[in-house]
């Protein structure tokens, strides 16, 4: 009988240190997908940036086109080239502040990660730093 009750003593000591070390790798996976989702919203913001620069060089080159086609006698057709690049125009601007926007939450998530990892292992940035 007294078996059985340290038996039973013995896994009711044992289970709170299971939990911690399932929610240690819960929380080390968490870390990790929040690196890798960081890195991939920081290479997409990238590319992002980069598409929104190629538009407003495409609504350039239409700008130049409509001054030619002004100075050819053909305002209707200038006039619509240029309201082409003025929507390029935008939409360039608008594609490079998202891509600043998602390069930015890519670097927050990625630094979160990184806070958890250390957290988790039971190492303080503090210490990290000095």
């Amino acid at each position: 009988m007294q078996t059985l009750l340290t038996g039973v003593v013995a896994v009711l000591l044992l289970i709170p240190a299971a939990a911690r070390a399932d929610r240690a790798e819960r929380t080390e996976r968490r870390a990790e997908h929040l690196k890798r989702t960081g890195e991939r919203r920081e290479r997409h913001g990238e590319h992002r940036e980069q598409r929104g620069e190629n538009l407003k060089n495409k609504a350039a080159v239409k700008e130049q086109r409509a001054e030619q086609l002004r100075a050819e006698g053909h305002v209707r057709a200038a006039n619509a080239v240029d309201r082409a690049a003025d929507r390029d125009q935008r939409r360039g601007d608008r594609m490079v502040r998202q891509g600043e926007r998602m390069q930015e939450q890519g670097e927050r998530r990625e630094k979160r990660g990184e806070r958890l990892e250390h957290r988790e292992v039971g190492i303080r940035p503090h210490v990290l730093a000095s």
